[in-house]
């Protein structure tokens, strides 16, 4: 397989890598709503340090299919994976590729087993919790979109979006909660920053490394919030 991808987290310099190797595995779920299990999917998969997402779709369709790819770098080697959940055989499909099959299926098993405990810990919650949690986890989702947005030069309404939606859903996560939202305070400054800036052309390169940047200290937050649950 041959890709192509930014070389760092925030600079849309390209490098090229070539997998030759593959491993795969499937998990079934139940009693969950797949979109919940695909965001579920995607916190383990991204959970690596420096992991990326590169690519994301979702079939347009009234049975939900959702799948993300992520480039990770694990013991310094090179790898791809991906999780796809689709509603019509209640599955969860990872694939790693890479070129080290040691690392590989080391990666996948690890994959497996987080995504098979979290589901089992969302289960367990009661549906409070598990909302929270859920708002949680589409707020991590829009933190990876962000960097894949900057690397993709992207419109700064795009970019916009991501800040304003992950903001949103962790403020109705953390209702209740006595502590201070820091990440709330932190976005509505960032969201302030991108206002005046015009929607449908290409964030400035200075503030898109800044933005790429903070991203990492939000994914940081909301991962703390997360543990809380699963």
């Amino acid at each position: 397989m041959f890709i192509k991808l930014a070389s760092d987290g925030v600079s849309v310099e390209m490098n090229e890598f070539h997998f030759n190797a593959q491993v795969e595995r499937t998990i079934n779920f139940d009693k969950l709503e797949p979109p919940l299990v695909f965001r579920l999917a995607w916190y383990v998969s991204s959970s690596f340090p420096g992991a990326r997402l590169i690519k994301e779709t979702k079939a347009e369709s009234q049975v939900f299919v959702g799948e993300a790819q992520f480039f990770v770098k694990i013991d310094d080697k090179e790898a791809l994976e991906s999780c796809k959940v689709d509603e019509s055989d209640s599955s969860v499909k990872i694939s790693v590729l890479g070129n080290d099959e040691t690392t590989i299926n080391k990666t996948a098993e690890t994959i497996e087993s987080g995504i098979s405990q979290a589901l089992t810990k969302v289960k367990s919650l009661d549906e409070d919790r598990q909302t929270r949690l859920s708002k949680a986890l589409v707020a991590k989702c829009c933190v990876d979109r962000i960097v894949y947005h900057v690397l993709n030069n992207s419109p700064t309404s795009d970019i916009y979006f991501q800040v304003a939606h992950a903001r949103e859903m962790m403020i109705q996560a953390t209702a209740g909660d006595d502590e201070v939202n820091s990440l709330a305070l932190s976005t509505a400054g960032w969201l302030s920053r991108i206002e005046p800036l015009p929607r449908d052309e290409k964030m400035p390169s200075n503030i898109a490394k800044e933005i790429a940047l903070k991203s990492v200290e939000w994914k940081n937050q909301i991962h703390s919030f997360i543990k809380q649950f699963i």
